[in-house]
């Protein structure tokens, strides 16, 4: 996998919104007044070329290189400098020829330098037993620079791992996304929904005369699995006199966070900027400002599933290395936080771009040119456990290789991945394509997410409503905290396997309502009550069943996991202060008339006074116990007989 280097567009065509600084070329330590050759006239044509090549003019530097060596055909720089274009135009196989050409002619025991270069090329372009080869016929006893010998250690490590690596690949069947997506010069960073029915991605758009630009782009999945034609995602958006990409887009498909650049208002070289959907339109996008925007450069942005932390890297004061990744967290009065470096055990020396959060909110994948690694920029993971993050791990062999890995997606349930490769197209561009791929199973240990989608109606109006959406854990913390869209009613939430989830559908003036989400032990999470979400308006005698309030049997004492609900039951008491309510406890059809009322009226009780210890007036609470008289449903299954063994409430009162 690989991707374009991003530089800005007013010279050559390298994408901006990438890596501001990614392209570095490799430059030999061949010193300038001492060559293996002592042919003038092929040290000029060498110098010349080098003038050309480090102008970008490949074709030039070439032809340049190619007379110097027909005047000198054991100029050993020259062999090295062409291997180093062809790696640059990734014609491997061809700069692999130029080095065996080169080795035969390296002084043995002598330039340290040069065998060094030749290793650090085989090394750049796969040959990695070649490389390590090279990297034992090193003078070691020559070398006089700490520099080149640090460099040769850093070598030796990456090579220790590339060889390890290569016995130990990954199965990942990548595949070309079909027509018709891929239909750009160039197409990269995808991005897909926590549904997998959308795919958003950044693209290079021929202007003609020469003049390229980045967008962003959206593609839908039909009935068939089978994807649309891209088109811009808004023209509120892709501006047209700037260039926006790497975006990242919430689980609920409502918040979008993208780069752009050159951007008139930006603070930086490339700003982040938010955008937000309101029925089928996204907002114009607002600067997020000096809290997450520098004077430096700020890009590949990924966001939490539940839109409320922001992941991103920037070129600032602060970093341990050129690039390193920052987050920020959105607080309770809807504003960013001020960003904070992710720290050392993230961030190092080098250069770390590109990461990914999984929507299990845990997992954290990037990428970094750290040694050691495959050659380049490599992919890593690392999981946030008991505060901290673990040590990155390399993604390893062959999603990781000798060319520079610089982005990649995985799907909420860890199945699929997705990532864009290609190469340079001539001296010019960088032609990329968008890949999916399926995930080695036990890869990376991280808890895989399930998704589940909500619709809020109105039971009055029978119609789609907006609404709020609290999602807690077990424990009664909260986890996300969403908007419904009125305009749909539709919302999706993110999970992780192993847990329970309780959500809490609430609107001014309406009752709350309440899902159990199970995703222990079983493929996907199931939701109690199953189907859509009917929002009924506050009125007197209206019932509410406490879906989530749990008694040990035959017993009367709340078990723990029943305060979330309880405490929700308190937030919509607190919020309706002239309401009054009776408590209502039911039981099924077994044991005695007499037993079952004296147990649903401890039951009932037993709520009564946990809400008076929440600071809930007696004066407006009533509790009954009603035993088995009033069944919902016949007691005619064990499943029939739990809807019946229940607790509710009932409006007694407004006013």
């Amino acid at each position: 996998m690989s991707l374009p280097t991003q530089r800005p567009l007013t010279h050559v065509i390298w994408p901006i919104t990438i890596v501001g600084c990614l392209f570095l070329a490799f430059i030999p330590t061949t010193s300038t007044k001492k060559y293996t050759s002592t042919n003038d006239k092929a040290i000029q044509l060498y110098q010349e070329a080098m003038q050309v090549y480090l102008q970008k003019r490949y074709e030039d530097a070439t032809g340049l290189l190619e007379q110097a060596r027909k005047k000198d055909k054991k100029f050993v720089e020259v062999y090295l400098q062409l291997a180093t274009i062809y790696k640059e135009l990734e014609e491997f196989e061809l700069a692999e020829q130029f080095l065996d050409q080169g080795k035969s002619y390296l002084p043995i025991a002598k330039a340290p330098h040069l065998h060094y270069d030749l290793a650090q090329l085989y090394y750049r372009v796969g040959a990695y037993k070649k490389a390590s080869d090279a990297v034992d016929r090193i003078p070691l006893r020559e070398i006089n620079s700490n520099v080149l010998l640090i460099k040769v250690q850093a070598l030796q490590q990456n090579l220790h791992l590339a060889l390890d690596m290569l016995q130990r690949p990954w199965i990942f069947n990548p595949r070309r996304l079909p027509s018709p997506l891929n239909q750009f010069i160039s197409q990269y960073f995808p991005v897909v929904t926590v549904d997998q029915q959308t795919i958003l991605f950044t693209a290079l758009v021929d202007q003609g005369g020469g003049k390229y630009k980045e967008n962003i782009y959206s593609s839908q999945k039909d009935e068939s699995g089978n994807w649309s034609k891209a088109i811009s995602i808004s023209d509120k958006i892709n501006e047209p006199t700037s260039n926006e990409g790497t975006c990242t887009i919430s689980a609920d498909k409502r918040t979008l966070v993208f780069t752009a650049c050159s951007r008139e208002g930006n603070q930086g070289i490339c700003d982040l900027y938010i955008s937000y959907k309101h029925g089928g339109e996204w907002s114009i996008p607002e600067n997020l400002g000096p809290p997450i925007n520098s004077e430096g450069w700020q890009s590949q942005p990924s966001l939490s599933a539940d839109g409320k932390t922001l992941y991103f890297v920037s070129e600032r004061k602060g970093n341990y290395g050129k690039n390193d990744i920052w987050r920020s967290t959105l607080e309770d009065d809807g504003q960013w936080s001020q960003a904070v470096n992710l720290g050392p055990i993230i961030n190092t020396k080098d250069r770390e771009v590109a990461p990914f959060i999984h929507p299990n909110g845990q997992t954290l994948f990037f990428a970094s040119d750290r040694t050691p690694s495959m050659g380049g920029f490599d992919i890593y993971y690392s999981n946030f456990i008991d505060g901290q993050w673990t040590e990155p791990l390399n993604l390893g062999y062959p999603i990781n290789n000798h060319k520079d890995q610089v982005s990649i997606f995985i799907t909420a349930d860890g199945k699929k991945g997705y990532y864009a490769d290609g190469k340079r197209k001539g001296t010019n561009y960088h032609s990329s394509y968008i890949y999916e791929f399926d995930m080695p199973e036990n890869l990376v240990p991280m808890p895989k997410s399930g998704v589940v989608r909500l619709k809020v109606l109105d039971a009055q109006t029978k119609q789609a409503t907006g609404a709020r959406v609290e999602v807690y854990d077990m424990d009664d913390l909260l986890q996300q905290k969403l908007e419904i869209d009125p305009a749909d009613g539709e919302t999706t939430i993110v999970v992780n396997e192993g847990k329970e989830y309780l959500v809490y559908i609430t609107k001014d003036g309406h009752l709350f309502e309440s899902k159990h989400i199970n995703f222990k032990d079983q493929d996907k999470p199931v939701v109690n009550p199953a189907g859509e979400i009917w929002l009924r308006p506050i009125e007197v005698s209206q019932s509410k069943i406490l879906e989530n309030i749990y008694f040990d049997y035959d017993d009367y004492q709340l078990m723990k996991k029943s305060h979330t609900e309880l405490n929700r039951l308190v937030a919509f008491l607190q919020a309706n202060p002239f309401m009054s309510i009776e408590l209502e406890g039911h039981t099924d059809h077994m044991g005695s008339d007499a037993y079952n009322e004296q147990l649903s009226i401890k039951r009932a009780k037993t709520i009564y006074e946990y809400l008076i210890q929440a600071g809930i007036e007696a004066s407006r609470l009533t509790y009954k116990g009603y035993g088995k008289s009033r069944p919902l449903v016949p007691n005619d299954s064990p499943e029939h007989q739990q809807l019946n063994r229940r607790v509710a409430f009932r409006i007694t009162k407004l006013g």
